[in-house]
């Protein structure tokens, strides 16, 4: 159990023990227990956890020490379907990226993810480009930002992570094709802002 993940999570949220509880409808002493590592985290906890800090559920989960970073990904719904994904590269790849990374102000909480889809291919946002995202600034986007967001769809219990244009209230995409137009209204419960993206580049 990453308690200390946990914790600066509830600060960045802002929510405390008690309110994760209540989603459960249990109390904070539940809560205690299962940052304490007395008590396993269940799915359920984990899905009431996710909600409160305003987390994925597989990083939830893998943070918890439920399951590896593998098996938390298998979790990760709609990945395959994702615009951006966060870079996952191989060592020399990966000290590569992060050396360029760095030079465009890579720091904890901004970081490094990858384009998969044509969603912003107008703007110049190309499948395998590169960019920083930076989550701290989620609560701050403006209009016309760039931004990673996840939608969720709690009847199939599956998310997918789009990358789009903010026009507040709504996420635009600048794509020729006509399955990326569909228009999503940020409502912070089925769209969420995860964070907005301050550089990219292409290798």
């Amino acid at each position: 159990m990453d308690d200390k993940w946990f914790r600066k999570r509830q600060k960045i949220a802002g929510v405390t023990a008690e309110d994760i509880a209540q989603i459960m409808g249990r109390s904070r002493s539940n809560v205690s227990h299962i940052l304490n590592g007395h008590q396993r985290m269940s799915l359920e906890w984990a899905k009431a956890f996710a909600q409160a800090l305003d987390a994925p559920l597989d990083e939830v989960l893998q943070h918890a020490g439920v399951m590896d970073e593998q098996q938390a990904q298998t979790l990760r719904p709609g990945f395959s379907e994702s615009d951006v994904a966060p870079w996952k590269g191989k060592d020399a790849e990966d000290r590569a990226v992060h050396t360029v990374a760095q030079a465009h102000g890579e720091r904890p909480g901004v970081d490094v993810w990858q384009v998969k889809s044509p969603a912003l291919s107008l703007m110049g946002y190309m499948p395998g480009d590169m960019m920083l995202v930076d989550t701290h600034a989620a609560e701050r986007v403006r209009q016309g930002d760039i931004v990673v967001a996840q939608v969720y769809d709690n009847t199939k219990g599956t998310a997918f992570t789009l990358l789009r244009r903010y026009e507040p209230p709504v996420l635009v995409a600048a794509s020729p094709d006509p399955d990326d137009r569909r228009v999503h209204v940020v409502d912070g419960v089925n769209v969420v802002i995860r964070g907005r993206v301050t550089a990219s580049w292409r290798n």
